[in-house]
């Protein structure tokens, strides 16, 4: 009897091993869940300016194309996912462009159910560096300052006249402010879960 016991016991372990693998493998595979790495198609529902935001602010992107999970339509077109600006710099002189980073923190399901998320967008914005245009500000400045001076047709006044240039051209380039980043209000952009998210059959 008692070997009868003990094998009942193991069999039972097995079993309750066996559902326990059989769950997990179920949660992790269902067509309800979002595994990271999805990537979603939206539009913005109002605009991010990096001269007017604020690390804080809030706003919202819609589902601009249904996202798919065997042959099952998971998220539908205007699913709502609220955002948040985590870190925002103006445009600055120099030509240095504005930049600003965002999170994609809530996912509002058509019925109102409401889900945590972590995403971000696939291409984010990024400070422009001057480049070469405040390069050309100055080669142009010693052009010009360079004709001008041998214009005046006195000695070295090429030379003087390019070094006016250059510093007028360097001055042009150091107040030339850069571009502010953006994304408008209906532009659709694309963010990518960092995080699984389950959404559970019964919010459907």
């Amino acid at each position: 009897m008692k070997i009868l016991k003990d094998l009942t016991n193991i069999f039972a372990f097995i079993f309750l091993l066996f559902v326990i693998s059989i769950t997990a493998q179920t949660t992790d595979d269902s067509i309800y869940t979002l595994q990271a790495g999805t990537t979603i198609q939206v539009k913005m529902d109002n605009e991010i300016n990096s001269k007017v935001s604020s690390t804080g602010d809030t706003f919202t992107v819609t589902v601009s194309k249904a996202v798919i999970v065997r042959e099952t339509e998971i998220l539908p077109i205007g699913t709502v996912i609220e955002g948040r600006i985590t870190n925002v710099k103006p445009a600055s002189l120099g030509g240095v462009g504005g930049s600003f980073e965002v999170r994609f923190e809530t996912l509002r399901l058509i019925n109102g159910a409401k889900r945590t998320i972590e995403a971000v967008l696939t291409n984010p914005e990024k400070p422009k560096s001057p480049g070469t245009r405040n390069i050309l500000s100055v080669i142009g400045g010693t052009a010009l300052g360079a004709l001008i001076g041998t214009a005046t047709n006195k000695e070295n006044g090429a030379l003087i006249g390019a070094g006016i240039g250059a510093g007028a051209g360097t001055s042009a380039a150091l107040l030339r402010k850069g571009k502010e980043a953006r994304i408008k209000t209906d532009e659709q952009i694309e963010i990518r879960l960092k995080s699984n998210v389950t959404l559970p059959v019964e919010d459907y």
